[in-house]
Parts: structure tokens; C-alpha cells; sequence
């Protein structure tokens, strides 16, 4: 298998996207369960977009997703 010298989004992530609506994974509803939410301020758009933002929201996707895993109502 040859792996492309570039990552093409467009043919990884149309698919992945598709399931995971299809799955509701996008989707919460209130339930018996323990809430989880990450509470974030709204963006700044004065500045230039830098890997700090990608680390914090990289690190905001790990949260969110351990809660799940974890049983918790998290989206």
C-alpha cells in the first residue's frame, strides 16, 4: 500500500463525516445521564490562528470524548 506524500481531507473525511451524522453523533438530548460541558469564550479574530489554537481545541475533543466514554451526556 503507498501512502500519498500529502493528507487530501477530501478523501478521507466526506466518509467519516457521513457516519457520524448518520450516527447522531453530533446530537444530545437531555437525559438521566451526568452532564459534561466545556465552556469556552468566544473567538478572537483579531489575531492570526496558530497551533495553540489547534492544541486547545485538540485537547477540548480528548475531554469531551473521555466523557463519553465515560457515560456522561456529552457533545
Amino acid at each position: 500500500m503507498e501512502l500519498a506524500s500529502k493528507y487530501n481531507p477530501a478523501e478521507v473525511e466526506g466518509k467519516w463525516y457521513e457516519y457520524w451524522t448518520k450516527h447522531k453523533l453530533f446530537a444530545s438530548k437531555p437525559d438521566g445521564r451526568a452532564p459534561y460541558t466545556v465552556v469556552i469564550p468566544p473567538p478572537n479574530v483579531t489575531g492570526v490562528l496558530h497551533m495553540g489554537h489547534m492544541l486547545n481545541n485538540t485537547i477540548q475533543d480528548i475531554l469531551v470524548r473521555r466523557a463519553r466514554m465515560e457515560g456522561k451526556n456529552a457533545c
